[in-house]
């Protein structure tokens, strides 16, 4: 991408001055970029498709008319919340202040843990049934779950943010519709699973817990699946993606841990 025209393209359709625009090299899409822009920052991603773009635009709003801390999408100068560039779409988002779970995960208590699943819960109940454009999944497992919701679905440790008392999510670009134990059992697996720290069935535990609180029925119908649906989904991810030796084993480590374990 050429960087002064995208400079260009951003200064006409957003009323922002830019001090600098930087690549993020660690994006998977290779489609982000940060601005910096006096006292404010921002990402902006390209997308190529428009139904996605679409979907992002759709989602987003929703989740901020309804009070979830995450990425606000900025209007251009004309209203619209993308513009075009060739013939992709640039989308600008504000940026998410706080501190990356990653780097409270080996000290993250039960607080704060308690937090994250019910703000994953609130997300799940509250879209329930609305899937915004996007892609259903559906893993084969020995059970037919009714609980549906839009599920983020890449519940990384680097797309959770904490700021005083705020769970945060960034990065829904890989945001399904389907059951919503799916993305229970995602964030279980990334976050509590792992070569460094082995299995954290305690946090695994508080996690499961908080999400279902007072919800009895639906624990009892799909806390037994996660195991099972933990695979699969590993198993999706390795068959899906190109990923280098480092990542497949790590995978491979949360498999075997899951295995034994969960």
């Amino acid at each position: 991408m050429n960087v002064d025209y995208l400079e260009e393209t951003i200064k006409k359709s957003y009323e922002i001055q830019i001090d600098n625009i930087i690549k993020n090299t660690d994006s998977t899409d290779d489609n982000v970029y940060f601005i910096k822009s006096q006292n404010n920052k921002y990402i902006f991603k390209i997308y190529k498709n428009i139904e996605h773009t679409e979907s992002m635009i759709k989602l987003y709003n929703f989740l901020n008319e309804n009070n979830f801390y995450v990425p606000k999408i900025m209007q251009a100068k004309n209203k619209e919340y993308y513009t075009k560039y060739s013939d992709n779409y640039i989308v600008l988002y504000s940026f998410l202040e706080g501190i990356q779970f990653k780097n409270t995960i080996q000290t993250a208590n039960n607080i704060i843990i308690s937090k994250l699943a019910k703000e994953i819960r609130k997300l799940h109940d509250l879209t329930e049934n609305i899937n915004f454009n996007l892609k259903q999944i559906n893993f084969e497992v020995e059970n037919e779950f009714k609980r549906k919701s839009i599920l983020h679905f890449d519940l990384t440790k680097d797309n959770i943010f904490i700021n005083q008392n705020k769970i945060g999510f960034i990065d829904f670009d890989d945001a399904k519709f389907g059951p919503s134990i799916y993305d229970v059992t995602i964030a279980i697996s990334l976050l509590f699973f792992s070569k460094s720290r082995g299995a954290e069935l305690d946090k695994v535990k508080t996690f499961i817990d908080s999400y279902y609180e007072n919800d009895i029925i639906n624990k009892e119908k799909e806390v037994p699946y996660i195991k099972s649906i933990a695979l699969k989904w590993i198993d999706y991810l390795l068959n899906e993606n190109s990923f280098d030796t480092s990542t497949r084993e790590s995978f491979e480590v949360k498999k075997r841990l899951i295995k034994k374990y969960l």
